[in-house]
This record gives structure tokens, sequence and C-alpha cells, in this order.
């Protein structure tokens, strides 16, 4: 499967929105549920509206995960002990898919995926970067999906470290 890096479209925004209010109304109003992602931040990148999902109780994510499965989302194989990933698509997501991260409100996980956002929208220079080297490793990767993730998970790795100091 290939990559294909695009600019930011204002259009995710209200997409997300929307998509934040069906959950509600699906797994009610307890569960905080949060944009993340180049998409929270405003720049571009596959535009996938990634959702963090955040429960109190390990035993609501099973939950979670069924009542989403059960209305339309499909399990992904990015899971973690701590996180469960469900996709808006069985097959290779794109522009305006949806991505769920669903964790405990108080993992690590949890907590590195707030940090970044919060540190790409308090320092737009740092967002602006992370846009180029996502089209660096679309290129050097060849457009191949799986090799661009690898390259862009070590990226992400070290923006975390930079905004934990």
């Amino acid at each position: 499967m290939t990559v294909v890096i695009g600019n930011y479209s204002k259009n995710l925004k209200r997409q997300f929105d929307q998509e934040k209010d069906r959950l509600k109304t699906l797994i009610g109003e307890e569960p905080t549920i949060e944009h993340i992602g180049s998409t929270a931040v405003g720049i571009g990148g596959k535009n996938i509206i990634d959702i963090l999902i955040g429960v109190k109780k390990q035993s609501q994510i099973e939950k979670i995960k069924n009542i989403l499965m059960e209305n339309g989302y499909f399990a992904g194989s990015n899971n973690h002990p701590n996180r469960i990933f469900l996709a808006s698509s069985e097959e290779e997501t794109s522009e305006g898919d949806f991505h769920i991260h669903l964790c405990l409100k108080d993992s690590e996980e949890y907590q590195n995926f707030i940090l970044i956002r919060d540190y790409l929208l308090g320092n737009p220079g740092e967002a602006s970067r992370y846009f180029e080297k996502k089209n660096e490793f679309a290129k050097d990767a060849k457009y191949n999906r799986e090799e661009y993730k690898s390259l862009k998970s070590k990226y992400v790795s070290e923006l975390l470290k930079r905004a934990k100091k």
C-alpha cells in the first residue's frame, strides 16, 4: 500500500466534530474524546482523523471496543497492552477516515498523545518541520506505507523527548 501525503483540509476539523458527537451518542459522555494527531494540529499528512478515547477503568475498554465494532469500526492490528486501535475502514485507511486509540486516561500512552499534540500546537515551527519531515519520509520510503510509518515512528519518538523537556 502506498502513502499519500496531502495538505491540511479545514473540512477535517468539522468531520472530527461530527464524529465526536456520534461517538458520544454511542458510548456516553463519561469517556474523554480528544482530537489528536496532525489533523488536530492543523498540518497535512495522510489526513486521517485520529481520535483518542480515554476511560477510567480497564473494563470500559472492551465494552467500548465492542460498541464501536457494532457501529462500523474495525479492530486494528496496532494494539498494545494498554491501548486498543480501531479504524473506520477495514482496508488501509486514507484521507477522511478515522483512527481511534482507546486507552486508560492515566496511562503513559494517553498522556503521550496529549503531550505531543499540545507541544505541536504550542510550537508552530516544530509542527511545520513535522509536516516537512512527513513529505521527506514518504519520498525516502518510495511511498511504501509500512516503511513510511517506520521512519515517522522514529521521528515521533524524538518529538516526544523534546516535548517532555
